[in-house]
């Protein structure tokens, strides 16, 4: 019974300082499943900014700490991130929720440019493994979802 006890008191201690670190990271159950990572928002003159503090990994691929999103109150939304891969010829993905106040999902960002099949996706090849790529993104939400943005869930893969 005590180790159950200290087991859940070390777990409960990760999770509390994952919590205060500002975002929470997820690990998926399989390599086909993508990790997911939420921000908190910071206001800005051109609308609410999303910024991941630390650097992403999945697979072969991160993306680097300082990667944000910004959503506009007209509904458009820019993303701005660097990211590489230790392999050639990869991409990374991402796909982008949107969340009141109290974690309830809006829906996802739709991609403005998108080159895949799947209109909510975001990807980017990453053809050179010795290179990092800058990538700027846009994307759209319903305007009136403005008001109610609480936080960001971005869920992403290589």
């Amino acid at each position: 019974m005590r180790r159950k006890f200290v087991s859940l008191a070390k777990s409960t201690a990760v999770a509390l300082a994952v919590l205060a670190s500002g975002f929470a990271l997820t690990t998926p159950a399989s390599a086909a499943q993508p990790s997911t990572v939420t921000a908190a928002p910071a206001s800005t003159a051109a609308g609410i900014r999303f910024t991941w503090n630390g650097d992403l990994h999945s697979g072969d691929c991160t993306l680097f700490h300082g990667a944000s999103w910004t959503l506009n109150p007209d509904g458009t939304a820019s993303f701005d991130g660097t990211v590489t891969s230790s392999d050639d010829n990869d991409a990374w993905l991402m796909w982008v929720h949107v969340l009141d106040r109290n974690g309830a999902e809006l829906g996802l960002l739709g991609n403005t440019f998108p080159n895949t099949p799947d209109g909510n996706e975001f990807a980017k090849n990453l053809p050179d493994s010795s290179l990092q790529y800058r990538w700027f993104a846009t994307g759209h939400f319903p305007a009136n979802w403005y008001g109610l943005i609480g936080t960001l869930r971005m869920d992403y893969h290589c």
